[in-house]
């Protein structure tokens, strides 16, 4: 969901950019739409990152325990050898059963 956000946010930021550059031939229609969509594309790009910060923190926080499928697949993975299920290797404990992965390196 963030990484749509953020894509729809630079998308619009870009037709808004695009939008100043026609103001030459249409300035008040031009000066309107591409306030609008650097706006709307700035709201977007903060919404994503919004989302981002608050995943974070539900990790972090423990109030999120994400299924094998949802992994962060740029996340290189360590499998936990108390539960045996695959977590991000970032995690200082695992977000399944909460063991220690000081414990396990």
């Amino acid at each position: 969901m963030k990484k749509l956000f953020l894509a729809v946010g630079i998308g619009s930021v870009v037709l808004g950019v695009v939008a100043l550059i026609v103001l030459i031939v249409q300035p008040l229609v031009a000066i309107c739409t591409a306030a609008g969509l650097i706006l709307s594309g700035s709201l977007m790009i903060a919404v994503g990152d919004l989302l981002g910060r608050v995943d974070y923190l539900e990790r972090q926080l423990g109030l999120y325990a994400p299924d094998d499928d949802a992994a962060d697949p740029d996340l290189p993975q360590r499998k936990c050898a108390k539960c045996g299920r695959t977590y991000d290797f970032d995690y200082p404990r695992c977000p399944h059963c909460g063991a220690d992965t000081a414990k396990d390196s």
